[in-house]
């Protein structure tokens, strides 16, 4: 007779570096089966579960969300469609991160316009521009935000 190995709950937090309270959560979105049960109540879990959580970290590492994690851990590897399917969710993934750096190179870009502006203000013993821009925020026009009319609306004078 094989003898399957069974962890309790703190034994499969321990080994997968995820805490109790998370197993549960888990367990309760459906993310891992519903363990055994000892007759004291305690979840005895197959310690195969522990290489199911790896999976699980290691797609959240990638920016994969619970929901699309539980959609993974659904199909089947046997399938043909399987790999179609991941793909998918690969490609949508990209796309999302590609946004997101757009995002960040122009967050990027307009702090260190604000940056400019600061050291500018030290240098002039002036207030902070920036300070001022969070309070009534004005158009950025790619000149290091200045005010007034100075030629606002060309970049081509280097700012």
């Amino acid at each position: 007779m094989v003898e399957r190995s069974l962890l309790k709950i703190g034994e499969v937090a321990v080994r997968s570096g995820v805490s109790i309270d998370t197993l549960r959560y888990y367990e309760q979105l459906g993310l891992l089966p519903k363990p055994a049960r000892t007759s004291g109540g305690y979840r005895l879990y197959e310690a195969r579960m522990v290489d199911r959580l790896a999976f699980i970290k290691r797609a959240q590492s990638f920016g994969f969300t619970l929901d699309e994690i539980a959609q993974m851990l659904q199909l089947g590897t046997a399938d043909p469609h399987t790999c179609s399917r991941v793909l998918k969710m690969i490609e949508d993934k990209l796309e999302g991160l590609n946004r997101q750096y757009e995002e960040i190179k122009r967050l990027r870009q307009e702090l260190s316009a604000y940056k400019t502006e600061c050291e500018r203000a030290i240098a002039n013993r002036q207030c902070c521009p920036v300070i001022e821009d969070f309070v009534q925020p004005r158009r950025r026009t790619g000149n290091g935000g200045r005010k007034g009319g100075k030629k606002e609306s060309r970049m081509e004078d280097g700012g």
